[in-house]
């Protein structure tokens, strides 16, 4: 087999495009990450890394360089605001149910991580290195300038720098990431030790969970980061205005805006030195992602921002980074052209973003209902889970059976492979008797065949 040099060339540092740098080394291709930050590192407070991608997280060496900071957690109980519970899913049903861990980690150690797995891999990540010039226009190979006067030349350039991507206004100046709702939220990190001499709020720490308070225009989830000793919420919440960008906050606003919560949670946000207001920005979704050459290509927010109501926003990233070098690998063992490649990654990933936007709206939806007929409604579909009944589908989509397996389920490794077998003989293989495909027979009989929890055990 020949063995093509295909050098990769990732604009953006974040947890996507480090993601992507990891698996595009494993996939044989070069890579040199341009960041434009003076010094690698991630701000923000928790992140969950859900099932699909804590999958990747294990592949890769990732888990085990962040090792005890990857926090599991023992269920997630769904409140009403003044913590009446409704819901409850124990995480390791999940868990079982998918053969991957649900984590919850500071963004900071999860960017760690990373950024050492990604080194050790042989990429090149190069700081203070902002992009100020793109030549894609010729339709071979991609020339980059930054802001240093450094030139490099790549096959193929991808735009990983998030919200505010340059690679994206260079190649579509028009579209505009938007807030297209008043919702926005605080991010607020509060130690545990602090929180245990509170003789009403130590209460919610007593055992590794994840927390919802729902209310109308409001919730809160709160769940533990930092080998369980800080504890992470997000207080989600709507303004009379559309919110752009971040905000400084008044602290006795945000906790008016929670007054009538659960006292337990009341005292934890009362516990908040200081926050800000983070904008919820969407973008797309768009036409394409890429150049008409397909030379250079979007991925992650830079494609396809999304509300965090489902905690999928760096999860998608991280698997659009994982199927793409599935598909720049075949352009390494010359199989694929790069456009090929290029093009099966959009075909393929677009529904998949597009889909996740929209479930992310929906179960914000869920959770910021008003009190009345339909918040009614939630509750009682959801009660069945306190009893401990099995249900075939629930508002509650952390634990909704068909959820769990279409979005924490999803693995981007097996449908990249499956993508790909299937463009290069035209065909889905199948079974030569009965035509049956193997996503079929994964999605409907091998997941309890003897062996296969054995292969994915925790």
């Amino acid at each position: 087999m020949v063995v093509k040099d295909i050098h990769v060339g990732l604009v953006g540092a974040g947890i996507g495009g480090l993601a992507a740098a990891i698996a595009l080394r494993r996939a044989g291709a070069r890579v040199t990450v341009l960041e434009a930050a003076q010094v690698l590192g991630e701000i923000g407070a928790g992140i969950q890394m859900t099932p699909n991608v804590s999958r990747l997280l294990r592949a890769w060496g990732v888990a085990d360089v962040i090792g005890d900071n990857l926090v599991r957690m023992k269920e997630l109980n769904m409140r009403k605001r003044d913590g009446t519970k409704i819901g409850y899913t124990p995480m390791k049903r999940v868990e079982n149910t998918l053969g991957q861990p649900w984590w919850v980690v500071h963004r900071a150690h999860l960017h760690e991580g990373l950024v050492e797995v990604a080194k050790a891999t042989g990429a090149d990540v190069i700081i203070s290195s902002k992009v100020t010039k793109i030549n894609y226009q010729s339709g071979g190979r991609v020339k980059v300038t930054t802001c240093r006067g450094k030139q490099h030349t790549f096959d193929l350039l991808i735009g990983s720098d998030g919200i505010n991507s340059v690679v994206r206004k260079t190649l579509f100046p028009d579209v505009q990431p938007k807030s297209p709702t008043s919702n926005c939220a605080y991010r607020a990190i509060v130690p545990y030790d602090q929180i245990r001499k509170d003789p009403v709020a130590k209460e919610l720490i007593e055992k590794l969970t994840m927390e919802v308070w729902m209310s109308d225009k409001s919730y809160i989830i709160s769940y533990p980061i930092s080998a369980g000793e800080q504890f992470n919420m997000v207080l989600s919440h709507h303004r009379p205005n559309l919110v752009n960008a971040v905000e400084k906050v008044d602290m006795q606003e945000l906790r008016d805006t929670y007054k009538d919560y659960d006292p337990r949670i009341k005292r934890i946000v009362n516990m908040v030195p200081e926050a800000r207001r983070w904008p919820l920005m969407v973008t797309g979704p768009l036409k394409t992602w890429s150049s008409p050459a397909r030379n250079v290509v979007l991925m992650g927010d830079a494609a396809h921002s999304m509300v965090n109501h489902m905690a999928q926003g760096a999860a998608t990233s991280m698997e659009d980074g994982a199927f793409l070098a599935k598909t720049v690998g075949e352009v390494v063992k010359g199989n694929m052209s790069m456009a090929e490649a290029v093009e099966l990654y959009e075909k393929e990933r677009m529904p998949k973003a597009d889909f996740k936007q929209q479930v992310s709206f929906i179960n914000g939806a869920i959770w910021q209902l008003p009190d009345g007929p339909e918040q009614q409604a939630r509750d009682a579909a959801m009660l069945p889970e306190l009893h401990g009944q099995p249900l075939m589908r629930s508002p509650n989509l952390y634990g909704d059976p068909a959820t769990v397996l279409e979005v924490y389920g999803y693995d981007a490794d097996a449908h990249a492979e499956s993508a790909i077998v299937r463009y290069l003989q035209r065909r889905e293989p199948a079974h030569p008797q009965t035509g049956i495909t193997e996503p079929i027979e994964d999605k409907y009989m091998n997941w309890f065949r003897p062996g296969a929890q054995e292969k994915a055990r925790l």
